[in-house]
C-alpha cells in the first residue's frame, strides 16, 4: 500500500484517538444512565416517603378510627396517588412497568378499603351503643332479682369489665375471656329471655369486629407492599447505579490499557516508518561523507522520501561525476605543481651554478698552477717536494669534488615523496651549504644560529631542502652584492612547534606588495630575473608539510621570513627544552 507521510501521520494519530474517543463517549453515555438512574432513585424516595406519610395516617385512622383521620389518611392517599400520575410513562418503563402499573392500581384498592373499612366502623360504633344499652338493661334485670340465684351482680359487673376490655384492646386474650363468660352466662341461665338480647348483641359485634380485623390486615398487607415496592425501586435504581459505575470503570480501565498499549505501539510504528527511510538517508549521507560516494538511496517507500531518494540519487550521480573530474583535475594539478616545483629547482639550479662556477675557478687554478711548476722544476724536484706538490693538487681536486658533488645532490632528482622523520636543523645546514658559493660571490655576510641537538619534525628531504633554498636565494637576491643573511632556529615547545627565520638586510617590500608576495608569478626583480614562483611554490610545499610561513618586512631594513613545523613526538620536544648554542659565521665572498 502507497502510504505518503502524513497518511501515516494521520493513521498513527487517528487509531488511539480513536480509542481515546470511544472511552470518552461510553463514558459519557454511562454517566448520562447514571444521572437518569439517579432521578429514578430520587422518585423511588419522594414514592417511598408519601407511602410512609400515608402509613403514618393509616395508623392513626386504625387506632382514631375517626372522620378526621379518615380524611387526613385520604389525603396522604391523594398525594401519593398525584405522584405516582405524575410520572412519565418513559421513566414507569425504566423502573418496571409491570410493577409500577400494580402499584398504581393498589391505590385504589387501598382506598377503596379504607372508606369500606370506614363504613365498618361505624356499624360497629352502632353495635358498641347497642352492646353497652343491652349490658345496662342485664344489670338493672340482675339488681330487681326474680332469677336464678347463680347469676349474681359480681358475676353481669365482671362481664361488663371483659366487654370494655374486648372494646379497648380487641386482642385474642380479651376476646377469649368475654367469649368465656357469655358461654357461662348461657349456661347458668339457658332460657333468659332478658339475657339474649345481650348475648346475641355481643356476638353480632364479635362478627363485626372480625371482619374489621380482616379488613385492617387487608389494609396493611396493601400497606407493607406499597413499602416494599418502593423500597425495591430505590433500591434495584441504586443497584444499577452501582453496575453502571463498575461498569464505567472497568471500561475507562480497558480504554485506558489500550490507549497505554496501542497508542505508544501505533506512535511507534508511525514513527518507525516516517524515520526508517529519513534514517537510512542519513546513513548514507554519513557515509558518503566519509569518502564512499558509490553508494545509493533505495528506493523502498513510496512516500515523499522517495523522491527525496530520486533527487538524492541523481546529486549522487552528478556529484560523483563531478568528483572524478575533480581528480583528473587535481591529478593535473600535482603533475603541474610537480613540474612547477621541479621548474623553479631547475632556476635555483641555474643560479646556484654560477656561484659553483666561480667558486671552482680556485681549486682549478690551484691545481693548474701547482701543475706547472711541477713540469717545470720535475728534475729538479727531490721526492719530498714532488710529494708536497701531488697533495696539493688532490686537495684541490678534492674540494672542487666536493662543490660539485652538493650541487649534484640538490640537482639530483627525488622521485620519492614519503614523509619521514627528518633533522630540520640538518636540512637547514645544508641548505645553507647549498647557496654559500652565493654568499661569498655577493658579498653576503652570514649569521647562522643553529642548535647542535637534532630537532626533528616530519617530511620529505628534497622538498624541505627546496623550501630553505628558494628562501635563502629570494634574500641573495633581495640584497645585490652586500647585506647580511641571519638563519635561525627556535623549538617552541608550549605550542610543540620549532620556529626558522631567515632575515635579510635588502631595501624591503612595500605594504601593498607584501599581501601579494605568495602570489604565482609575482615579483618585485626586473623582467627577466626570477620566475615569480619562488615564494609560491615554497609556501604550497610548506602547508604539505602541515606548517605555516609569515613575513614582516619595513622598507629600508630588511625582510623576515618565519617558517613553522610541527614537532615530531617527544624526541623532537626533548631536543627543543635545552639552551641554543648560538653560532656566528662572517663569510664573504
Amino acid at each position: 500500500m502507497k502510504l505518503k507521510i502524513w497518511h501515516k501521520m494521520i493513521i498513527g494519530i487517528a487509531i488511539p484517538s480513536c480509542i481515546a474517543i470511544l472511552g470518552n463517549v461510553l463514558t459519557y453515555k454511562y454517566i448520562t444512565d447514571v444521572e437518569n438512574r439517579q432521578g429514578y432513585v430520587q422518585i423511588g424516595d419522594d414514592l417511598k416517603e408519601l407511602v410512609l406519610e400515608v402509613r403514618r395516617n393509616e395508623r392513626n385512622f386504625l387506632y382514631y378510627k375517626n372522620e378526621e383521620s379518615l380524611k387526613n389518611l385520604h389525603n396522604a392517599i391523594s398525594n401519593l396517588s398525584d405522584s405516582a400520575t405524575s410520572i412519565s410513562p418513559k421513566t414507569t418503563k425504566e423502573i418496571g412497568k409491570t410493577d409500577f402499573l400494580e402499584f398504581q392500581n393498589s391505590i385504589g384498592k387501598y382506598s377503596d378499603l379504607i372508606d369500606s373499612l370506614y363504613d365498618k366502623y361505624l356499624v360497629a360504633r352502632e353495635f358498641t351503643e347497642k352492646v353497652r344499652a343491652e349490658g345496662r338493661k342485664l344489670e338493672t334485670f340482675v339488681s330487681k332479682g326474680g332469677h336464678a340465684k347463680e347469676l349474681t351482680t359480681s358475676f353481669i359487673l365482671h362481664l361488663r369489665l371483659l366487654e370494655k376490655n374486648y372494646m379497648l384492646f380487641h386482642d385474642k386474650k380479651s376476646f377469649l375471656e368475654l367469649n368465656s363468660g357469655l358461654s357461662q352466662l348461657t349456661s347458668i341461665i339457658p332460657f333468659c329471655n332478658e339475657c339474649s338480647p345481650y348475648i346475641q348483641t355481643m356476638k353480632d359485634l364479635f362478627k363485626i369486629y372480625s371482619q374489621n380485623s380482616s379488613m385492617e390486615d387487608d389494609i396493611q398487607i396493601i400497606g407493607d407492599k406499597f413499602e416494599k415496592n418502593t423500597k425495591e425501586i430505590a433500591i434495584r435504581e441504586r443497584e444499577k447505579i452501582s453496575s453502571f459505575v463498575k461498569l464505567t470503570k472497568r471500561h475507562l480501565l480497558i480504554a485506558l490499557a489500550l490507549l497505554c498499549t496501542l497508542g505508544p505501539l501505533f506512535v511507534y510504528k508511525t514513527a518507525t516508518y516516517i524515520v526508517t527511510p529519513i534514517k537510512r538517508l542519513s546513513e548514507i549521507t554519513k557515509r558518503i561523507s566519509e569518502g564512499d560516494i558509490t553508494l545509493r538511496a533505495p528506493l523502498k517507500e513510496h512516500d515523499e522520501t522517495f523522491s527525496l531518494a530520486v533527487s538524492f540519487n541523481t546529486m549522487l550521480d552528478h556529484l560523483q561525476l563531478t568528483h572524478e573530474s575533480l581528480e583528473k583535475s587535481l591529478e593535473l594539478l600535482r603533475e603541474k605543481q610537480a613540474q612547477l616545483v621541479e621548474s623553479e629547482k631547475r632556476a635555483s639550479i641555474g643560479l646556484l651554478v654560477s656561484g659553483v662556477a666561480h667558486e671552482l675557478n680556485n681549486p682549478l687554478n690551484n691545481i693548474s698552477l701547482t701543475a706547472e711548476t711541477m713540469l717545470e722544476d720535475l728534475e729538479e724536484l727531490d721526492p719530498d717536494e714532488l710529494k708536497g706538490y701531488v697533495q696539493d693538487i688532490f686537495s684541490q681536486s678534492e674540494r672542487a669534488h666536493h662543490i660539485v658533488e652538493d650541487l649534484l645532490d640538490f640537482a639530483r632528482a627525488r622521485r620519492s615523496t614519503v614523509m619521514e622523520k627528518q633533522d630540520i636543523a640538518g636540512i637547514v645546514k645544508g641548505s645553507v651549504n647549498l647557496i654559500a658559493n652565493q654568499l661569498r660571490v655577493n658579498n653576503i655576510n652570514l649569521h647562522l644560529d643553529v642548535p647542535e641537538k637534532e630537532i626533528f619534525v616530519r617530511g620529505n628531504l628534497s622538498k624541505l631542502e627546496q623550501v630553505f633554498v628558494n628562501i635563502f636565494i629570494n634574500a641573495i637576491q633581495a640584497m645585490k652584492d652586500r647585506g647580511t643573511l641571519t638563519v635561525s632556529i627556535e623549538a617552541d615547545e608550549e605550542n610543540k612547534n620549532v620556529h626558522i627565520n631567515i632575515c635579510d638586510t635588502g631595501p624591503g617590500i612595500s605594504p601593498d606588495k607584501l599581501k601579494d608576495i605568495f602570489e604565482p608569478f609575482f615579483t618585485t626583480k626586473p623582467v627577466g630575473q626570477g620566475t615569480g614562483l619562488g615564494l609560491s611554490v615554497s609556501q604550497s610545499l610548506i602547508k604539505e608539510h602541515g606548517g605555516e610561513i609569515e613575513v614582516e618586512s619595513e622598507e629600508g631594513i630588511g625582510t623576515t621570513f618565519t617558517v613553522k613545523f610541527p614537532l615530531y613526538g617527544e624526541r623532537g620536544r626533548t631536543a627543543a627544552s635545552g639552551e641554543v648554542p648560538n653560532m656566528e659565521q662572517g663569510k664573504t665572498g
